[in-house]
């Protein structure tokens, strides 16, 4: 039978930046930018983006959609259980949120209300093998700047049912990375809201952290600032 998860600690919420908000909401019709099709979110770590991603994919997903389909995505399917399975679940536990998470190697999913959300790692090639058959009414790629190509369009061409949106987060890396040159480059032409974070977005990390890494790492910009792909864009958004 498949394995159940124990119930985790509720999450402790606290007040979220500005730039947060824009990404918890962005989605949200009476947004001007909710008629774009994908959200990318990038980069200093500790930035808050991506508890600030769940939350938002999440409150889209369940009020937008009824008995859907939704893929979760992550370099490995270990990476994703640690970086979005765990805070998600700990958040649907602070909502009390009914759920179900059904840990299979080979169907892992969680079913939320009548919405399922389906667990794939993206660490080789042969991983968009996996996606094919499904129709899905949205994604969430976690450091998707990772993802081998045809994941990442296998996982686009997935999402065909009408409203379906794509939601991205990565952290800074090579200039020539297909996220930077397919989607924010041609952010306007592909209808993408990019939302750069700094890790003074996140208002949870005690200013002591920050110095510390300002003051002790050798890319320092990278970790406090998010500059990114060598070229170090500016905030947008």
């Amino acid at each position: 039978m498949p394995k159940k998860q124990k119930r985790p600690a509720r999450f402790d919420f606290k007040p979220f930046s500005k730039q947060q908000r824009r990404l918890i909401h962005w989605w949200r019709p009476a947004v001007r930018v909710s008629q774009n099709d994908f959200v990318i979110a990038d980069g200093a770590i500790r930035s808050g983006k991506t508890i600030a991603m769940i939350i938002g994919f999440l409150t889209w997903s369940q009020e937008m959609f009824s008995g859907q389909s939704f893929i979760l995505a992550g370099k490995t399917m270990g990476a994703l259980k640690k970086n979005v399975v765990r805070p998600m679940l700990q958040i649907l536990e602070a909502w009390g949120w009914p759920y179900e998470y059904i840990r299979s190697g080979t169907d892992a999913r969680l079913e939320i209300g009548s919405n399922t959300y389906y667990l794939y790692g993206a660490n080789t090639e042969a991983s968009q093998d996996a996606l094919q058959g499904l129709t899905a009414a949205g994604a969430y790629a976690d450091e998707a700047a990772l993802f081998p190509q045809n994941f990442i369009d296998q996982m686009i061409g997935r999402c065909s049912v009408p409203g379906t949106k794509i939601w991205m987060n990565c952290n800074p890396g090579n200039p020539h990375n297909y996220i930077k040159e397919e989607f924010l480059d041609k952010a306007e032409e592909k209808h993408v809201y990019h939302l750069h974070f700094m890790m003074d977005d996140n208002w949870t990390l005690p200013a002591s952290v920050k110095e510390r890494y300002k003051r002790t790492c050798r890319l320092a910009a990278y970790f406090t600032s998010g500059l990114s792909w060598a070229c170090g864009w500016q905030r947008t958004g």
